[in-house]
C-alpha cells in the first residue's frame, strides 16, 4: 500500500505539473513576481489536487492591481470555476500568514478533474523565511519518513477529497520538525491540534 501511496503522489504531481503549464499559470504569475512553490507539491508529497504557490510582486507594483489582472487572464479560461481573494491584515485572523491571497478553483477533466490553486503575496522576508523552511523540510524527507507521512495523510482525508485545513502543515511540523515517529503519538498530537484523523 505504501508503494502506492507514492505512486499517487507521482501522479498527482505530474498532473499539477501540466495544469501550471497548460494553464500558463507559472509563466503568467512570474510576469508579476518572483515565484516559490510551497507545501506538498514543493515536498513531493501530494495526496489531493492542491497547488501552493507563494509569490513576491516586482518592485512598484501593488500586490492587489496584480492579483486582480492575474485573475482577469486566468477567469477567461474555459475550466475556470471560481475565485476568492482575501487581504489578510490587521487583526483578521491573526494565525494566518499577513498578506494577500488568491484561491483558484479550475476544472481540468483530463488531469485529475477540480484543482485548487493558492497563490499568497508575501512581503520578502516573509517570502524567504519560508523559502528556507521549505529547503529544511525537504532536507528532513528520507524514503521511510515520505511513507509515513503519505500514509497518515490518506487516513486524514478518510474518504474525503483533501485533507482536513492545516492537516498537513501539523503533520510536517510533527514528523519533520519535532521527529515524531510513534504513530499513537502523531495521532495524539494531531487531536491535540483539533486534525481529525481515521485510526
Amino acid at each position: 500500500m505504501k508503494n502506492n501511496f507514492q505512486e499517487i503522489a507521482k501522479s498527482i504531481r505530474s498532473n499539477a505539473k501540466h495544469v501550471l503549464e497548460s494553464k500558463k499559470i507559472e509563466s503568467m504569475i512570474k510576469e508579476i513576481g518572483e515565484l516559490f512553490y510551497t507545501g506538498s507539491y514543493a515536498l513531493d508529497l501530494m495526496t489531493w489536487n492542491d497547488i501552493d504557490m507563494q509569490v513576491v510582486v516586482r518592485e512598484g507594483t501593488d500586490p492587489k492591481e496584480a492579483f486582480c489582472s492575474l485573475f482577469d487572464r486566468i477567469a477567461k479560461d474555459p475550466g475556470f470555476i471560481e475565485a476568492q481573494m482575501i487581504h489578510f491584515q490587521g487583526n483578521y485572523k491573526p494565525k494566518m500568514p499577513r498578506g494577500l491571497y488568491l484561491g483558484i478553483k479550475m476544472d481540468c477533466p483530463d488531469l485529475g478533474g477540480i484543482w485548487k490553486l493558492d497563490l499568497w503575496s508575501l512581503a520578502k522576508p516573509d517570502f524567504e523565511k519560508n523559502r528556507t523552511l521549505i529547503e529544511t523540510l525537504k532536507g528532513k524527507l528520507d524514503p521511510q519518513v515520505r511513507d509515513l507521512i503519505l500514509e497518515l495523510k490518506h487516513e486524514m482525508m478518510s474518504g474525503s477529497e483533501r485533507v482536513p485545513q492545516m492537516g498537513s502543515h501539523f503533520l510536517y511540523q510533527a514528523i519533520l520538525l519535532e521527529g515524531i515517529r510513534d504513530k499513537q503519538a502523531l495521532y495524539q498530537y494531531f487531536a491535540s491540534q483539533g486534525v481529525s484523523i481515521k485510526k
